[in-house]
């Protein structure tokens, strides 16, 4: 046989054992509704059949589980994803170049990426066929399930100088978890994880999660509307995972009464459908127009006396406050209106939240006492984004994952967490430099995917900023996108949540792709899960 022939036949051999592989990696709907054949003398065969049964593992396409056959690492993050709960995400952009949108785990894996409960075996290889080692299996374990590791605790092991530097903490949690034992005195931390030991393993901490269901207050999740009809509003709502409404239905006029332009439709659905509606109410930036209103008693109280009537008339849950771009020396007068609303709004059984930039100790920002707003408001949303602006002459992102953290924590010492929405951005733009200098354009989720499908950009992930950064050229002219998607969006859901706030808000909704709401999801699971165990 010639060397190239054997080369192919080597790895036709190689693809198609993993091809089996994979077939007791699936979720068990799609694989075979047999018995399984061949657990019958598994230590494990009560744990395999409860998992089994659960959906979590299944055998391969002729009804054989393998009990002692290696796990993959790609095997056991799927396998690990359904015990918790965790769902695919169908990002468009691949975490690593070795596991494509074609492969079967690529959904597991981008979940898992998001979430940060995996590391590749380099910064853009995962490594999915590699069987998985017992402290691997450990740093998964605890990266998912635990929210610090305990790196103190005495481990009584007589190999323990064998387990790498790395896994050490997390070998240690999990064992002092119960999660992962050793064997007359030895973890054997480089030995290959068996399906049955994984089965174990897993129907362990899907027992636990059994015997602490989830109690948690569901989180507000408020999405905004902008640039679309009601119809379509309520078609971008139903595929998301929004349940508070906030259409642009009130605004300041010139002359300080409200314009309305209220659908009831809307109302009649969120009612129909379990959802609460909270309209914003603007000030379209016009300063001078908010200067006169704020500042006079009586124009004051005829804006709460209409927003009042407004939400008496609609049967409306809230109201959305939206005030921007007017002047700081009317920060003490917009707290009192602030103030007035809410006392008249919880008379009628209605809540009241402010829209707040992050405070950069500018005038955008200068207008709002965010310490005495949160006395009277029911919610401060937090819009944080806007961390490189339209016209700034500095590209960069919308908001970066430090970025986005250090505008929650500085908010956070004059905000109750619990009372702290977080305002997500749903967008991102396009820089580059035209006409002398640096010019940008907004652009939605899947627009931005569609350049660089155009135009054939290449991207990378910057650890270090929490988001894909992407380069195309067009014309001549380099251009650069710091992309939000569902990765991205994931690690600020994720990292919001680790300050314990009350919800989240996406501006707009309509803007986003269909996995960016399983990321954000599964950050919240994942929050849940971790309270629970």
């Amino acid at each position: 046989m010639k060397k190239q022939n054997l080369h192919m036949w080597s790895l036709s051999l190689l693809m198609l054992a993993y091809s089996l592989s994979l077939a007791i990696g699936v979720p068990a709907s799609t694989a075979s509704t047999l018995n399984l054949r061949d657990i019958a003398n598994s230590y494990a065969v009560s744990q395999i059949r409860s998992l089994n049964e659960a959906g979590i593992i299944s055998g391969d396409e002729n009804g054989y589980f393998h009990p002692t056959r290696p796990v993959t690492r790609a095997e056991f993050v799927a396998m690990l994803n359904r015990t918790i709960g965790i769902k695919p995400v169908a990002s468009n952009t691949a975490s690593y170049t070795d596991v494509p949108k074609s492969s079967w785990a690529y959904g597991d894996i981008q979940a898992a990426a998001a979430l940060e409960l995996v590391n590749g075996t380099s910064s853009r290889t995962f490594s999915p066929v590699r069987t998985i080692t017992r402290e691997e299996a450990a740093a998964m374990l605890v990266r998912a399930l635990k929210e610090k590791s305990v790196t103190n605790a005495s481990l009584s092991l007589k190999d323990v100088q064998a387990i790498s530097t790395w896994a050490l903490p997390s070998v240690r949690d999990a064992v002092h978890s119960g999660w992962l034992t050793g064997y007359n005195g030895y973890f054997r931390p480089k030995d290959a994880l068996s399906r049955e030991e994984t089965a174990v393993i897993l129907y362990r901490i899907h027992n636990l999660l059994k015997s602490h269901p989830v109690s948690a207050k569901p989180l507000v999740s408020l999405g905004w509307q902008y640039q679309s009809t009601t119809a379509e509003f309520i078609n971008q709502v139903k595929n998301s995972s929004v349940n508070t409404l906030s259409p642009r239905w009130f605004f300041l006029q010139k002359d300080g009464s409200i314009s309305d332009t209220t659908d009831a439709s809307l109302v009649t659905w969120a009612k129909k459908n379990g959802k609460q509606v909270w309209p914003l109410f603007g000030n379209r930036f016009d300063s001078a127009t908010t200067h006169a209103v704020l500042t006079d008693p009586a124009k004051r109280k005829a804006l709460v006396q209409t927003l009042t009537g407004y939400v008496q008339k609609y049967q409306l849950d809230g109201v959305n406050v939206d005030f921007e771009s007017f002047s700081p020396s009317d920060r003490d007068f917009f707290t009192l209106f602030i103030k007035e609303l809410t006392a008249a709004l919880h008379q009628k059984g209605a809540v009241v939240s402010v829209d707040v930039p992050p405070d950069t100790g500018s005038d955008w920002s200068d207008p709002f006492d965010y310490g005495k707003l949160a006395e009277y408001a029911d919610y401060i949303v937090l819009m944080a984004y806007e961390e490189h602006w339209v016209g700034s002459q500095m590209a960069g992102s919308v908001a970066s994952l430090p970025w986005f953290k250090n505008t929650i924590a500085n908010l956070l010492d004059e905000v109750p967490s619990e009372r702290l929405i977080v305002g997500m951005p749903l967008y991102t733009r396009d820089w580059y430099k035209a006409q002398g200098g640096m010019q940008s354009t907004d652009l939605s989720i899947p627009d931005s995917y569609g350049l660089l499908s155009r135009y054939g950009g290449s991207t990378k992930w910057d650890a270090n900023l929490g988001q894909y950064v992407s380069y195309y050229n067009k014309g001549g002219v380099t251009h650069t996108i710091w992309l939000e998607e569902s990765r991205s969006l994931g690690l600020k859901a994720k990292a919001s949540l680790d300050y314990h706030v009350g919800g989240f808000a996406y501006w707009y909704i309509g803007s986003e792709s269909p996995d960016v709401w399983s990321a954000i999801n599964n950050s919240i699971l994942l929050k849940q899960t971790r309270k629970r165990l």
